[in-house]
């Protein structure tokens, strides 16, 4: 992936006080494509390409999902 084809994306998700690193590890499990840039309590940044971005939508809906499902 060339950073500089790629677009910066905020998801909004509750990251429970995780840093980036464990942020990055539970993003790779969950198959979401991309680099993690950045992460705050209510949110993460994403580098992602272009056609990757819907692929993300879905799995990011699912991981959203999960969490209201407990």
């Amino acid at each position: 992936m060339i950073l500089s084809n790629t677009i910066n994306i905020r998801y909004k998700y509750k990251t429970g006080g995780m840093n980036t690193k464990e942020m990055a590890q539970l993003l790779k499990y969950y198959r979401l494509r991309g680099f993690l840039k950045s992460t705050n309590t209510n949110s993460f940044t994403v580098a992602v390409l272009p056609e990757d971005k819907a692929h993300n939508r879905k799995v990011m809906e699912g991981l959203r999902n999960e969490d209201n499902r407990y």
